[in-house]
């Protein structure tokens, strides 16, 4: 993955966080019948998400964010 460089105002990477917080809830309660595969595939979504998560608790947070 590339290195990104933004800046975010506190409000935006809460909305940003909150929003992967909805992704993750939408795939721990995604209704497909149990496989090795559905959990291999669950496990890698959790952890791209995670990977987000951590990206987005590294920007620099500014007062406003510059458009």
């Amino acid at each position: 993955m590339s290195d990104l460089n933004f800046q975010l105002t506190r409000r935006q990477q809460e909305i940003l966080l909150k929003g992967l917080r909805f992704v993750r809830s939408h795939a721990a309660l995604n209704m497909e019948e149990y496989t090795e595969e559905v959990a291999a595939g669950r496990q890698r979504q959790y952890a791209e998400i995670q990977q987000i998560e951590s990206m987005l608790n590294e920007v620099k947070i500014v007062e406003t964010a510059g458009v």
